[in-house]
């Protein structure tokens, strides 16, 4: 009988055991719930207590031999080593980090069957977000390399990340890298839905100019076009970088083709008054600019460009006028009264933009010449304190 009592002492002992160190997993896991919830609605610092326990509990179930070989232990250590990372300051966390990588690579050797797939998606964001958090630093600090490597290493974990492949391009601009840049970029060309996908498609062609490589920025800027026909942003560097490439009949064509599809569009008029512009037909850009401000008269660019463009031509007829001096004063007096003219044709131009934007140093300049050929000291004085004020 005492032998026998001894047996069954003996056998409860081991099977409490062997209870207890599955029980460790499953406390861990129990744990960890209670923290994600917590960190869910954004407060992981008041769920510490719980990954602290969960980690505890996982420290032992990675010592036994019921527990030691699961995929399941492994990938828990992982994610809650992962999670105290990301609340420990930077020395700690890199050590963190460091244990659950290791744990990671262990989890997957014994995920045979793939039943942790959940769970390794749930580590990849924490260890994305680590490093992701690691680049914001190394931005902050102005360490552009350290945060293109952050930023991109943080991708890895979670592979076509819009916002990681977007910092990552980001900070290999700020770090002039910008093969690396594009890189980034150019896997965004076609992920229209990303937020700010249109900084995206005006940046690549930038940067393919600042490269040196003509070609492919126009190629670029005219995608941007053609995906923001609207954004006046891209419709200009459409516009400058063809007029660069030479590619000026393209430009106006492109222009006249869109303005028929969208007659109502005053920006499309506007740049096609810039592509006049730069082709010296001033002729074609008036009228572009008229008919860009028959659909809106206070369209600020428009009455700008086209009062300049008027206010230029009555400084050429004045020019002219003074340069001839073979002239009688008949004809000097009627050419310098036909500059007069055309000024007072460029004044309700020049006076409106000012009117719809007086903090617009190009409008208050040409308003201020405008003054000064007509020799209006205090008119001319105004316009300065105002823009002295401004710069």
């Amino acid at each position: 009988m005492k032998l026998k009592s001894i047996l069954s002492l003996a056998l409860l002992i081991l099977t409490t055991v062997a209870f207890s160190q599955t029980n460790n997993l499953r406390r861990a896991k129990t744990s960890y719930t209670k923290f994600s919830d917590t960190k869910l609605i954004g407060n992981p610092q008041l769920g510490l207590s719980d990954l602290n326990s969960a980690h505890q509990n996982l420290l032992k179930a990675i010592e036994h031999d019921r527990t030691k070989d699961l995929a399941e232990t492994w990938v828990y250590y992982a994610l809650v080593t992962s999670d105290l990372a990301l609340l420990k300051d930077a020395e700690e966390a890199k050590t963190l980090i460091s244990t659950a990588l290791d744990a990671r690579d262990k989890a997957k050797e014994l995920d045979s069957d793939n039943a942790q797939a959940e769970n390794f998606d749930v580590l990849g964001l924490n260890l994305a977000q680590y490093e992701m958090n690691m680049g914001v630093l190394a931005w902050d600090a102005q360490d552009f390399d350290e945060a293109y490597n952050r930023f991109s290493r943080a991708e890895t974990f979670v592979p076509g990340d819009t916002t990681l492949i977007y910092y990552a391009g980001a900070a290999a601009i700020q770090g002039q890298n910008y093969s690396s840049a594009l890189e980034k970029y150019l896997q965004l060309v076609d992920v229209d839905e990303y937020s700010n996908h249109s900084q995206v498609m005006l940046d690549i062609p930038r940067i393919f100019m600042m490269e040196g490589d003509t070609v492919t920025a126009v190629k670029y800027a005219n995608i941007g076009m053609e995906k923001y026909p609207e954004n006046n942003d891209f419709a200009t560097q459409y516009i400058e970088y063809n007029l660069i490439a030479g590619n000026e009949a393209q430009v106006v064509g492109s222009i006249k083709a869109l303005s028929e599809k969208d007659p109502d569009n005053k920006v499309l008029y506007y740049y096609l008054g810039l592509a006049y512009s730069a082709m010296d037909d001033e002729v074609g850009a008036e009228e572009a600019y008229r008919k860009s401000l028959s659909i809106d008269s206070n369209y600020e660019d428009a009455n700008i460009n086209l009062g300049g463009l008027i206010l230029n031509q009555g400084i050429d007829q004045w020019n002219l006028v003074n340069s001839q001096r073979d002239i009688t004063q008949e004809e000097y007096d009627a050419g310098l009264a036909k500059a007069l003219e055309i000024f007072e044709l460029a004044y309700p131009y020049l006076q409106k933009a000012v009117a719809l934007n007086d903090q617009n140093l190009i409008a208050l300049y040409n308003l201020q010449k405008y003054y000064q050929l007509k020799e209006d000291k205090e008119k001319t004085d105004e316009l300065q304190a105002k823009i002295d004020a401004l710069q």
